[in-house]
């Protein structure tokens, strides 16, 4: 009963046009028939909601007629972590020093994380290059599931979630990258958002011992600028 009446106070067409979004997520360009098909919707319907998302820029057109995200999300994603205090590419640029590792900031998308800013060490060659708005699904790989460890716990949650919430760090090998290692720690923002910072290197190349303190302190930076910020 509880979950049929959530369904009907939500707007219909709102949720259309997200799914549309998250569509576009993936990078994929795409026409508003390739659009309909994926989203299982007539394309006049999708066409008005196309439209409506390229007036405020979340979606553009590409010369050859098909869609993909515009600079408007970019712009909403950056406003929703930025403040005077908290500056993430900041952190993760000294994250990536201090690891000599690749250092993302990861928030949730329904049943996805979804990279909104990456930084790779400057002197590691064999770092991997992770791209913003790439997308994982939660309990695939550490910085998912330290996202899922802000929230209560499930009854089929993998341990590795469970353990996160007493040691304060997610440790995983393969996942969501494979042939490397990714070490996260779940974080909340000033206004409560969940979120998660991570560092992903290759297997084997460095220990727990030498990524956690920098995951921890970079966590501090980000939840309590204040505390820190001037160390």
């Amino acid at each position: 009963m509880t979950e049929a009446k959530n369904r009907a106070v939500r707007s219909q067409t709102l949720e259309r046009g997200l799914d549309a979004l998250q569509t576009l997520a993936d990078g994929q360009r795409r026409t508003s028939q390739e659009l309909a098909d994926a989203l299982g919707l007539h394309r006049s319907v999708v066409y008005r909601i196309l439209r409506t998302l390229e007036d405020y820029t979340f979606v553009t057109r590409a010369s050859d007629g098909r869609y993909t995200l515009g600079t408007g999300v970019a712009a909403l994603a950056e406003a929703s972590i930025s403040n005077s205090e908290v500056r993430i590419e900041e952190v993760l640029e000294e994250l990536a020093a201090a690891t000599s590792a690749t250092a993302i900031f990861s928030v949730p998308q329904k049943d996805h994380a979804v990279v909104l800013a990456s930084i790779r060490p400057a002197h590691r060659s064999a770092a991997v290059a992770i791209r913003r708005s790439t997308r994982f699904l939660l309990s695939d790989g550490a910085p998912g599931m330290a996202i899922l460890a802000c929230g209560p716990a499930t009854e089929y949650e993998a341990d590795e979630i469970a353990l996160a919430r007493s040691i304060g760090h997610v440790h995983t090998k393969g996942t969501p990258f494979p042939g490397f290692e990714a070490v996260a720690r779940p974080i909340r923002l000033g206004d409560g958002q969940a979120a998660s910072l991570a560092v992903i290197f290759p297997t084997g190349a460095h220990t727990l011992g030498e990524v956690t303190p920098a995951l921890q302190h970079a966590a501090l930076r980000v939840e309590r600028p204040g505390d820190v910020w001037s160390e």
